[in-house]
């Protein structure tokens, strides 16, 4: 790595495998599958470190001896699938291509949708803005991005991280039309990624969907403790500082072994300037993070109705709750009715504030459940 980064522990993007942990047998799970040109759709909770994985297999699609280049897009961010052909055809521009006027050849193709090209003013990076107007130039701008791609002399992989969105897009039969242009280029392998089980599963398990068993499943669960213990010891250790074994199996437990949450309170406690991190300086990090994130999470206070906020408080003090509607937990948490609690319930669900792990119910965000935790766990 030419720019050593002050502080190991990422918690945004990806700089490099010795930045990564673990996840071996999921990278190779996944390089496989797209060498052998498999789709494949990745699925797991939120902030489990999905996109990382994307990234890191990305990083080792193009460092091989005869490279995979990947067209990634996030499309979360988009709200129509006018918004995820644009970012596909900025993708496809910022590709590293040899081909002799490859620009040119793909602006061609793309002619009858008059392609408007810009460039970003800080990074230089193009992007395509292409004129749609109606479900047949949807898909005819598809089927012609997957034309350009199938005639290069290389191999490619188009992944496409929190599909699940385009169930949200206004536009009617897009998983149809996905789904047609996509079986008509089998040499390109697709990865649908997402963190939102209960709308991706149905979109790949469900006879009546367009994509039903047009992919393999593959769940990503939190990395090996073993494995991630020494990863986060070794990176303290590179800096010059000490992490106690204690620390390190607390800040497990208080971020579920969540990844993100895990690098997170991690970077926090590298920049301190102590050389040894103990239980009493993990305190202060999590007292620090609990209180930085009071403003955002009291907003949620105002802004949910108040059964909603009640039932988020009680299962964040419970930790997770196997039995939300039983009469134990409403007793326990004064939650009036168990109809009002399965009410609440499937909108904090629908909401993603809350999420189903195993028959555990959870609140989504860990940060926020410690919050509530820490906040009204003494009422």
């Amino acid at each position: 790595m030419k720019n050593k980064p002050a502080n190991p522990f990422i918690t945004v993007g990806y700089l490099g495998p010795e930045y990564f942990c673990d996840r071996r047998e999921e990278t190779d799970r996944l390089l496989k599958a797209i060498i052998s040109k498999r789709n494949v759709t990745l699925i797991s909770l939120r902030r489990m470190g999905k996109t990382g994985l994307l990234k890191h297999t990305k990083y080792l699609l193009e460092k091989q001896k005869k490279p995979v280049q990947v067209l990634y897009l996030d499309l979360l961010p988009g709200m129509n699938s006018k918004d995820l052909l644009n970012g596909l055809s900025s993708a496809l521009l910022r590709l590293k291509n040899n081909e002799k006027n490859f620009i040119e050849k793909a602006l061609g193709l793309l002619s009858n949708l008059r392609p408007k090209i810009s460039y970003d003013a800080l990074t230089g990076q193009p992007s395509l803005e292409l004129k749609l107007e109606s479900a047949n130039d949807i898909q005819y701008g598809f089927d012609n991005l997957l034309h350009i791609l199938s005639e290069l002399k290389q191999d490619y992989v188009i992944m496409l991280d929190e599909f699940q969105q385009i169930s949200n897009y206004p536009e009617k039969n897009i998983e149809h039309m996905l789904r047609t242009v996509i079986q008509t280029y089998p040499q390109i392998p697709f990865v649908f990624s997402g963190s939102s089980r209960h709308m991706l599963e149905p979109m790949f398990k469900a006879a009546n969907r367009p994509f039903y068993q047009s992919s393999e499943l593959m769940y990503i669960d939190k990395i090996e403790e073993t494995e991630y213990r020494n990863f986060i010891s070794a990176l303290f250790l590179a800096g010059g500082k000490k992490i106690e074994s204690q620390c390190i199996s607390e800040i497990f437990r208080w971020t579920r072994l969540h990844t993100f949450y895990v690098q997170y309170v991690c970077n926090l406690l590298f920049e301190k300037k102590e050389k040894v991190i103990d239980m009493s300086l993990l305190k202060e990090v999590f007292f620090q993070i609990i209180s930085s994130s009071e403003p955002l999470f009291t907003n949620y206070r105002n802004l949910l109705p108040s059964h909603q906020f009640q039932l988020l408080q009680a299962i964040a003090i419970e930790g997770e709750v196997s039995q939300p509607t039983s009469s134990k937990f409403i007793s326990t948490h004064n939650l009036t009715t168990a109809s009002s609690v399965s009410t609440s319930l499937k909108a904090l669900n629908e909401k993603e504030m809350i999420t189903n792990d195993q028959g555990r119910w959870l609140v989504y965000d860990v940060f926020f459940s410690r919050w509530l935790e820490y906040r009204y766990g003494n009422l």
